[in-house]
């Protein structure tokens, strides 16, 4: 029989909140290395400190006590495990089981690797040196606001290259894995580059792309299986979904590869469960709980966000989460949908808590930016006052006005809408002829994806190609993070923009407390004339 070498790969998970399928997933990966032995690797792609709910309270810490549980031998750090800075990253590796590599990734000053990541790791399986090393992709400065300033990405390729070689003609390995955390487009470019030779790569475990993949050559494919000259795994997000990589090495020159994913862990309900992750959870939970009740601010007013209203009418807790949002982004307009605040109450004046401010924005929804025309502005307001507003699509404003009419036909409520520019006002009627420009809006990815009628704000929407997205879900802040960090004191004070939300809103000091008196300015009014 010939050897062969097990890999339990997975990548980008987030959330801990789904306990079953976590406990299914957690039983596949121990029952791996239960079964196999020293054949058998745990390889994670990387992304778990961030975003989350939890994480946002925990900053990070929530998801370690589950990866040291999942008996992991190899790790790539991801660029969301920089969401809560570098020195907190370092913290947390520090409580890990197992290293963390990062390769690609230096300090422009020293040119130290960031996070003190390790360079390479070679392990011992069944018998051979398997040499790993991970990859940054090149996107991450741009999608990843709590990366050093002074970060430098080498190229991936030619990092790869350099890493193969060194792992093979000096430390003698008999096969070579990139950890990587970077689009797929890479990945590839990485394969490509490193094919053969002396700097070949014989198999890449990526992450940062969400979706399951396999590429490589020569592939037979049947059902959730797969086999050939496989270069590339991916596989899936969130703890729903794991492959299981089978390297067989009767020539360890020409490596055969076969992979099984397990494709969807919520739906499989006859999966074992590891009932220990369920001890494991409830401790998270209790210390997310135990800090839920922090004093996090002073409010010097009542907050209005009854569900009633905030769907029907302008709100000055809407106003104060709408201009956090413009601040932070530092964009022309923000739009925070109504059915994102979800506390349905008047919070009273006085000391808020963290559970406060989880109640107010417990959906921890990536809050993206998009360039659009302005005239799309018209349509994405007509549907805020459609008749369907009830149901949360109603928005709450920042950086613009407008006035409706909401006895008139849908479509066609809109009356007039003012922009507010620096030093001036731009004001349009219904029809928006006079906004011939393109602004920048931050809004929840539920509102760019289209949801709730918000068509308009999908890119590419209607044959308009100027609409895009500057800020994705990779590069997003979520609102309940910034809502935390505008009011934590040991925010990132050099993150410019938490320190711009937290000056747009916080108008002093209460009780020890950033203190915050919002108040309505007539963004949103309605007439019953035209």
């Amino acid at each position: 029989m010939e050897d062969e070498l097990l890999l339990f790969h997975f990548n980008d998970v987030y959330h801990v909140s789904q306990a079953k399928t976590l406990a299914r997933f957690a039983y596949g990966s121990r029952e791996i290395k239960a079964r196999y032995g020293t054949k058998a690797l745990t390889v994670f792609s990387g992304d778990a400190l961030g975003p989350s709910l939890e994480g946002s309270v925990l900053k990070g810490g929530h998801i370690i006590p589950v990866l040291n549980h999942l008996e992991i031998d190899i790790a790539c750090y991801g660029n969301h495990d920089f969401d809560f800075g570098e020195d907190r990253l370092n913290e947390l590796s520090l409580e890990c089981n197992f290293p963390w590599v990062l390769s690609n990734a230096f300090h422009r000053e020293g040119g130290k690797r960031l996070a003190a990541a390790g360079e390479c790791v070679i392990r011992e399986c069944n018998g051979y040196r398997i040499g790993f090393f991970g990859l940054a992709g090149t996107d991450w400065p741009s999608n990843c606001q709590h990366l050093p300033r002074d970060t430098v990405i080498e190229n991936p390729v030619s990092a790869a290259q350099r890493l193969a070689r060194e792992l093979r003609t000096k430390e003698n390995v008999d096969l070579v894995v990139a950890v990587s955390h970077m689009r797929i487009e890479e990945d590839r470019r990485v394969s490509e580059g490193c094919a053969s030779g002396e700097s070949k790569v014989d198999i890449i475990l990526g992450g940062h792309d969400h979706e399951f993949m396999v590429e490589g050559e020569h592939l037979t494919i049947q059902g959730n299986k797969s086999s050939g000259d496989i270069r590339i795994v991916k596989s899936g997000t969130d703890f729903r979904s794991y492959s299981v990589i089978r390297v067989l090495l009767s020539d360890p020159s020409i490596p055969r590869v076969e992979v099984e994913h397990i494709p969807d862990l919520t739906v499989i309900s006859e999966h074992p469960e590891d009932p220990e992750i369920h001890r494991i959870l409830e401790t998270i939970h209790a210390r997310v709980s135990s800090v839920s009740h922090q004093p996090l601010l002073h409010a010097l007013c009542p907050l209005e966000g009854r569900g009633a209203h905030i769907r029907n009418f302008e709100s000055n807790l809407g106003n104060m989460l709408a201009d956090a949002v413009r601040a932070y982004y530092d964009v022309d307009i923000a739009f925070v949908n109504s059915g994102s605040i979800r506390c349905d109450r008047v919070v009273e004046s006085g000391v808020l808590t963290v559970r406060d401010a989880i109640d107010i924005l417990p959906f921890d929804n990536s809050l993206l930016v998009k360039t659009i025309p302005a005239k799309r502005l018209i349509q994405a307001l007509e549907n805020s006052v459609s008749d369907l507003r009830t149901d949360g699509r109603f928005l709450q404003v920042s950086g613009l006005r407008f006035r409706a009419n909401l006895a008139r036909p849908e479509g066609s409520r809109i009356l007039e809408v003012i922009i507010e520019r620096p030093g001036k006002r731009i004001t349009a009627g219904m029809n928006g002829d006079e906004f011939d420009f393109s602004v920048s809006v931050g809004m929840s990815a539920f509102v760019g994806d289209g949801f709730d009628g918000f068509y308009c704000m999908q890119d590419g929407s209607g044959g308009d190609e100027n609409v895009y997205t500057m800020v994705g879900f990779e590069g997003a802040m979520s609102d309940t993070g910034l809502f935390l960090q505008i009011f934590r004191e040991d925010s990132e004070h050099d993150d410019e923009g938490v320190a711009r939300a937290r000056s747009a809103i916080v108008i002093g000091s209460g009780g020890g407390l950033p203190a915050v008196r919002p108040t309505l300015d007539n963004r949103i009014t309605f007439s019953t004339t035209d």
